[in-house]
């Protein structure tokens, strides 16, 4: 089984500045990017796409606006959103003192990022180089993956995060049917070896029961359990 790494590149250990607010890295293997994002009140990313990466949006704090080419929706915490490759969107906070969310990457790829429209001058820019970069601070989280049957937990604004490694999905059912479950490393698939539930999905609890009525667990699974408080 892959070991999963916080060690990656040049964006381990430090926060990236944005002219909306921060983010930094949580943890990477070479399948998954896990970020924390803090968003300053009415302020916005860029009208984005990754055109070769799956994302997904956990809003853990606050009220967002999520925008897309014709038409917006609007999220709040604690909710998630999945985002195909190649849709344009963009994330505006609407709460006082900003938001804080958790963006997945699958795979990890900074570069793949292609702006439309951006309020700070960044159209058909790249990512933010090294002079974006400040160490990281005290509060700043680090996600570790724990031993089999084992959990690591840790609190993000007025969110839980629960990282667990099973073998089972029985420790699923202490959870409740709409709290979100993030899947680090492996999944559920079908009897065909398809994926129905791979890395960087983002699911309630509920899902993953409907999916395990039919289809088996792959030999371990990793996964973040994001609740509120």
């Amino acid at each position: 089984m892959q070991e999963i790494t916080t060690k990656t590149l040049e964006y381990t250990d430090v926060i990236v500045e944005k002219p909306w607010g921060y983010e930094y890295l949580m943890i990477q293997s070479s399948t998954i990017g896990i970020w924390a994002l803090h968003i300053n009140e009415g302020s916005q990313t860029s009208l984005h796409c990754h055109p070769r990466k799956k994302t997904g949006l956990i809003l853990v704090h606050g009220e967002a606006q999520i925008g897309f080419l014709n038409n917006s929706t609007m999220l709040r915490a604690v909710n998630k959103l999945m985002i195909r490759p190649g849709l344009f969107h963009s994330t505006k906070a609407m709460s006082p003192g900003g938001i804080d969310l958790i963006e997945v990457e699958t795979p990890p790829d900074k570069v793949n990022l292609v702006r439309l429209d951006d309020a700070y001058g960044r159209v058909e820019q790249p990512y933010e180089g090294p002079e974006s970069q400040k160490p990281l601070s005290d509060d700043c989280i680090h996600l570790d993956i724990p031993t089999i049957c084992d959990r690591n937990e840790y609190t993000m604004k007025s969110a839980s995060l629960i990282v667990e490694r099973v073998d089972v999905l029985t420790p699923l059912k202490l959870y409740k049917p709409d709290d979100l479950i993030l899947v680090i490393e492996g999944g559920i698939f079908s009897r065909d070896g398809e994926p129905v539930l791979s890395e960087g999905d983002v699911v309630t609890r509920s899902t993953i029961d409907r999916l395990a009525d039919t289809f088996p667990l792959s030999e371990e699974m990793v996964y973040m359990v994001v609740r509120e408080k």
